[in-house]
């Protein structure tokens, strides 16, 4: 993997960790729980978004000797 393969895959793993944190925490007003579960779910799927492309690209680009 090159570098900018490995920097994509971390930061979709932190954008998917964090929409999961976002996801399960609780407590606070109806209007503060729908923004939590909106703004968890888009962070979740950034996420694997990322994550998705990453391992996609790994073959792609990832070796000069081909």
């Amino acid at each position: 993997m090159t570098p900018a393969n490995l920097l994509m895959l971390g930061l979709g793993l932190i954008a998917f960790i964090i929409g999961g944190a976002l996801l399960l925490r609780r407590g606070g007003s109806e209007q503060a729980v729908v923004a939590r579960r909106i703004a968890g779910t888009m962070a979740l799927a950034l996420g694997l978004a990322l994550i998705i492309f990453a391992i996609g690209l790994t073959g792609v680009g990832g070796s000069a000797d081909a």
